[in-house]
């Protein structure tokens, strides 16, 4: 790696990866001189007028419709994989073989065999594997997580989450790759149920056993805005989970892009023997804690939910400056710090390759609970080799 520059590709430049592309030009505004020099040089999309335009606005050096043509590029070092889900194994596996190091958007693949073939392909080549898992990095996450880690809620009994979008209760929202198996996985349960997955393993632990039940609300849609044409959405519209943590811990899982009224809701609620967290993704400058241990007396006494102003407090971030309200580009701008200081320090990034993982496993065992009818699934979990002995793989 050249030690004064990093080489960045993007393949896909829809939502999210111009919004990645953002980022990176923020980054040494917000965190100068921790990484080297990051210059995008190539973008990669489907159409030759996408692909120029991407160009154009966000100034990378060349522009392709063909990854070959990208990864061909020697001094293309990271490939950002914003792409839809399907076309994660062929891009990432072509990446990691020509030694790139890969950050790839949620979920880790569509089906649980190719999570697996993209974990085989990162834990036998040289480069680095990061998933985007951005609600990790934002502030009040991050005092949870803190505050769990002390133990200051003691035996945690059980949470709930929930991840909720409106939109598609709309019969006309024409069909889009989200809504097909072959190209998005899964509906709203990878969609938005990855995140809060990832949340809670995050949080409390590994996943041990779920229940789940998946209901598709619409299941024909037009092919284009106004057209009378029809096809069939072969995903879910909406997710229930019932799960068991490896600590013993139970919890419930909801994700849906049908909840009318909502917008970005995603919340949890964590309770534990001395106290319990609540975080709304809404109102994201602030983390709840209730402390069992403060006194109570003939009024409540000490009593009461806390709420902590986490707002933008990142150590070593220059700008904005800590007490500015939090903006939603921002966690994901952590998360591609994180990213990036990994590979240059050598060390396994987290959230990586293990994580991405994790979170298909009950995806998949989700599926297979609902298709069973709502069966208890225990989560197998031999199929994931060994762990890497060192901070890189293997």
């Amino acid at each position: 790696m050249n030690p004064k520059k990093i080489g960045i590709a993007l393949a896909g430049y829809g939502m999210i990866g111009r919004l990645h592309a953002m980022n990176y030009r923020q980054i040494p505004f917000i965190y100068p001189g921790i990484l080297p020099e990051l210059e995008l040089r190539s973008v990669c999309t489907s159409r030759e007028s996408s692909a120029r335009a991407a160009r154009a606005e966000a100034g990378f050096i060349t522009a392709t419709t063909e990854i070959e043509k990208l990864l061909e590029d020697p001094l293309v070092e990271v490939v950002d994989i914003s792409l839809p889900n399907n076309l994660h194994l062929p891009v990432a596996r072509a990446a990691l073989a020509a030694g790139k190091h890969v950050y790839c958007e949620k979920p880790l693949a569509g089906t649980l065999e190719d999570a697996l073939a993209i974990q085989t392909a990162a834990d036998t080549g040289p480069g680095t594997f990061g998933m985007v898992f951005q609600y990790r990095f934002i502030p009040a996450v991050q005092r949870a997580k803190e505050i769990l880690q002390q133990g200051k809620l003691g035996r945690i009994f059980s949470f709930r989450a929930e991840y909720l979008h409106s939109g598609y209760q709309d019969p006309q929202r024409p069909l889009t790759w989200r809504m097909k198996r072959e190209s998005g996985g899964s509906g709203a349960l990878g969609d938005l149920g990855s995140h809060v997955i990832d949340l809670m393993r995050y949080l409390l632990g590994d996943f041990e056993s779920l229940q789940a039940h998946l209901e598709r609300f619409i299941p024909r849609r037009p092919l284009t805005r106004g057209g009378t044409d029809l096809g069939e959405v072969t995903v879910d519209d909406a997710a229930w989970l019932r799960v068991r943590l490896a600590s013993g811990a139970l919890g419930t899982i909801e994700a849906s892009r049908f909840a009318t009224g909502t917008l970005d809701d995603l919340r949890f609620w964590i309770y534990g023997e001395g106290g319990a967290l609540h975080f709304d993704l809404m109102n994201p400058n602030y983390l709840a804690w209730f402390d069992e241990s403060n006194p109570g007396g003939d009024h409540g006494g000490q009593r009461g939910w806390q709420r902590l102003q986490t707002v933008q407090h990142y150590p070593g971030a220059l700008t904005p400056p800590a007490r500015s309200p939090l903006g939603w580009d921002r966690a994901h701008t952590e998360n591609q710090v994180a990213f990036l200081s990994a590979v240059t320090s050598g060390k396994e990034p987290s959230p990586g390759i293990r994580d991405g993982l994790e979170v298909q496993i009950v995806l998949d065992g989700a599926e297979r609970s609902s298709a069973a009818g709502g069966t208890t699934v225990v989560l197998d979990r031999n199929h994931l080799g060994q762990e890497p002995d060192s901070g890189r793989n293997p």
